[in-house]
């Protein structure tokens, strides 16, 4: 298991088989090539050792031919070699979803087809593959014994998710009689793989049949790896879990990823920054996660608009990123690849972002001097119930009152923690929608004080929101309309993929990010949440004000209470701690960052 504070991440993607992917995916733009071959060297190390960095996600395999990978594996030999002389350790890149079509690939029959028979792009170039077959897991088994073979101290599975662009699931008849089998074992009669999703029964089988499959594949790789290693550790790309219900359709699931890997990591677009007006912020993930670790750890790599639009951030941003996920007792893996440039691409181990380095160096000496005395267990006694099985069955219905209470908590500077099937210190639980026998089951056996947001399937607890969310609850979409959705988004990425013309136009009007939003909760909602706010603020005996946007969290030890503040905005800005009359400040550990306060850390004796 990995000691949580002594792993300090950052994506790597360097090498000839980087510069290669690159040229598949976006194939009239610039490299530096020079950057990219040096990346994954001695020189590259050096300079995440420089930045506060120990472990590396390093590419091994991107789905090209093994003809043309050989060039990788020989160069990710090399790169453990000289990331472990530099004291830095290495996790493995398996490409789990996709090939790119090429070379020997094009003959081979493990493609996961659409319900025309047609395989589904994955990206340009490439496509994604069966989950069942076995001569694909097969690939991966092998792809697993190179990586521990060449000394690497971790495998990462990337793309578990398979399509990152919505509902694509494989209709091969493999997948087709596999499926029904599964739902036969649940005494449910199905007429195949649905063709999009909804509320009804075959929605929740496929669900619950494609997370199956998912670990299962996972879960035997996993114990693969160990047989050969059993120190190596095992981690993959949980995509917008928590979120977004991307992750719910391709079956990610934390409770299995925490289950089976040594730690998770979440890649999204929730980076800290303005947008559009609002407020973006990591925060959420972080606790959801929380709710399922079992006190393994939980790490994010946080995107603006994802690959192919973000260039390299303003420092502020990466200080801001890495303070907030301190300051959820998680890590960011920071972003050190993929980045379109000034017209090329590069990575931030380029020499021209030196002095983004040096300050990212510089918060890591003072995090890494402070953290033992700035932790303990969470403080806070308002939680609010992560209802994963009705987000996952009735998205529509549950997401936006669980997400919008998260919202209005942290923009008040208000703590609270996420929980699942653990509520002790819990004095006050929020509970969203919930339709599943197994939570409302769960929800039963709390004796504290319940707040419902919106509604509740008990007759008993106080209600909030009720009149907004009836009204959202009858503009559920029909079935005719997410039958609609579902052909329109397959003819969008058709039109994306196989029409350089609308392509060219889609990505004017930035398309993926978009598309992206449209599985989210996405920053906005209808309530109002003053009644939330009045009733759980006196459950927490001290406050915060500010004039600007906060994240706030508390940790308890013994008769001393320790409270983050992270400074989302772009200045400085005036904060007042109001505590009870017999609490004192004995310490303030203040990082700034150009004059601006970024990560604050009060001691408090109470």
């Amino acid at each position: 298991m990995v000691e949580k504070w002594n792993h300090f991440p950052v994506y790597m993607w360097a090498g000839p088989g980087t510069i290669r992917i690159n040229r598949v995916k976006f194939p009239t733009t610039l490299i530096d090539e020079k950057v990219h071959m040096e990346g994954g060297l001695r020189i590259g190390a050096k300079k995440l050792r420089e930045m506060g960095y120990n472990w590396a996600y390093c590419t091994y395999n991107w789905g090209f031919p093994p003809e043309i990978e050989e060039e990788d594996h020989r160069y990710f030999k090399r790169t453990v070699q000289e990331y472990h002389e530099e004291g830095l350790k290495v996790f493995g890149y398996v490409q789990f979803s996709n090939v790119v079509f090429d070379g020997s690939y094009t003959t081979k029959r493990w493609y996961a087809m659409d319900q025309y028979g047609n395989k589904i792009n994955y990206y340009s170039g490439r496509y994604l593959t069966c989950p069942t077959d076995e001569e694909w897991k097969k690939h991966l088994a092998n792809v697993v014994k190179g990586i521990v073979e060449s000394g690497a101290d971790g495998v990462f599975f990337d793309n578990v998710f398979g399509s990152w662009f919505g509902f694509r699931p494989c209709y091969c008849e493999r997948c087709q009689g596999l499926f029904k089998e599964f739902a036969r074992s649940m005494g449910t009669q199905v007429k195949g793989i649905p063709e999009y999703l909804s509320e009804n029964e075959d929605s929740k089988v496929y669900l619950l049949w494609r997370k199956k499959i998912l670990w299962e594949t996972i879960e035997q790789l996993s114990k693969f790896a160990r047989t050969m290693n059993p120190n190596i550790l095992i981690s993959s790309n949980s995509f917008e879990v928590g979120i977004s219900k991307l992750s719910i359709m391709a079956g990610i699931d934390l409770r299995e990823a925490f289950r089976v890997q040594d730690l998770v990591m979440i890649e999204n677009h929730q980076l800290p920054r303005k947008f559009k007006g609002l407020q973006i912020f990591n925060t959420m993930t972080y606790r959801i996660a929380h709710a399922h670790c079992r006190g393994k750890p939980v790490t994010s790599v946080p995107y603006m608009f994802g690959i192919g639009a973000d260039g390299v951030y303003p420092t502020r941003i990466y200080l801001q990123a890495m303070a907030e996920a301190y300051a959820n007792d998680s890590v960011m893996v920071l972003k050190g690849t993929e980045y379109f440039h000034n017209g090329r691409w590069t990575l931030l181990t380029d020499d021209q972002f030196e002095e983004v380095r040096k300050s990212i160096a510089d918060y890591h000496l003072w995090f890494k001097s402070v953290w033992k005395n700035c932790y303990g267990k969470r403080a806070t006694k308002i939680a609010i119930f992560h209802p994963y099985d009705s987000l996952t069955f009735y998205w529509e219905r549950t997401y936006l009152p669980f997400f919008a209470a998260q919202h209005e908590l942290v923009k008040n500077n208000i703590d609270y923690k996420v929980v699942w099937d653990d509520f002790n210190d819990v004095d006050v639980l929020l509970v969203p929608p919930i339709f599943e026998k197994s939570e409302i089951e769960k929800i039963s056996r709390f004796k504290g004080e319940k707040i419902f947001l919106g509604y509740s399937p008990f007759n008993e607890g106080k209600i909030i929101w009720k009149d907004v969310y009836e009204k959202l609850s009858s503009n559920i979409k029909t079935e005719e309309q997410l039958q609609l959705e579902q052909i329109l988004s397959l003819l969008n990425f058709w039109a994306y993929f196989n029409d350089p013309n609308w392509r060219r136009r889609m990505e004017k009007a930035n398309f993926l990010f978009f598309n992206y939003l449209n599985y989210c909760y996405n920053f906005i909602h209808p309530f109002d949440t003053r009644e939330l706010i009045e009733l759980v603020k006196t459950h927490q005996p001290w406050t915060v004000e500010s004039d600007g946007f906060l994240i706030t969290s508390s940790f308890e030890e013994f008769d001393t209470l320790k409270i983050h503040i992270v400074n989302l905005e772009e200045k400085d800005i005036n904060v007042d701690l109001v505590l009870p009359k017999t609490w004192s400040i004995e310490r303030i550990e203040n990082y700034k960052y150009e004059g601006a306060f970024v990560h604050r850390i009060y001691t408090l004796r109470t």
